[in-house]
């Protein structure tokens, strides 16, 4: 028997992402050495972070964007207020709503700009870890939530440590 190839239909769909966060010149090249001179660890969140961005598929890429913002609440809030992290590492998650609303006014002086486009997000990520098939999700889509999320992660950081300026910098732009 012969097999032949045949197309099949599918749509066609073009989505842009940005991967580039800071030029590299000499005022970088300051910061960065204010930066490392201030000794801030890097947040488990932004590995996360980091392999949403690199990822291909729209469904796999908004789960790991969402997983890195519930862990950069978490590990800014624990590093923030140190008693907190029992409760942040042992309790059932806060909704978004809350850990990037009340939560994060009460122990860092405002909510997140990022709060309603992480509420949806994370109703988002839960259909489609608890509904499988039930959401479809658009690459460009994707990508515009894991820039949210970069956004909101960027925000968190300049609350926490508000003299860095790569990290004061970078919440300005993705606020832009």
């Amino acid at each position: 028997m012969l097999f032949r190839s045949r197309d099949v239909p599918s749509g066609t769909s073009i989505s842009w992402v940005n991967f580039s966060s800071q030029p590299l010149n000499d005022q970088t090249q300051q910061s960065v050495q204010e930066s490392l001179t201030l000794d801030h660890t890097p947040l488990l969140a932004m590995r996360h972070l980091h392999r949403a961005k690199l990822e291909h598929m729209p469904h796999h890429k908004w789960i790991d964007a969402t997983i890195a913002a519930e862990l950069a609440i978490k590990e800014v809030l624990a590093r923030a207020k140190p008693d907190l992290e029992p409760l942040l590492v042992n309790m059932q998650s806060p909704p978004f709503s809350k850990l990037y609303g009340d939560v994060l006014a009460t122990y860092l002086g405002e909510e997140s700009p990022f709060r309603k486009r992480l509420i949806t997000g994370q109703e988002v990520r839960n259909a489609l870890v608890h509904r499988p098939g039930a959401e479809q999700i658009d690459s460009q889509e994707a990508n515009d939530y894991v820039e949210a999320v970069e956004g909101a992660i960027f925000h968190l950081l300049s609350l926490l440590y508000p003299k860095d300026p790569l990290i004061v910098e970078a919440r300005y732009r993705a606020d832009a």
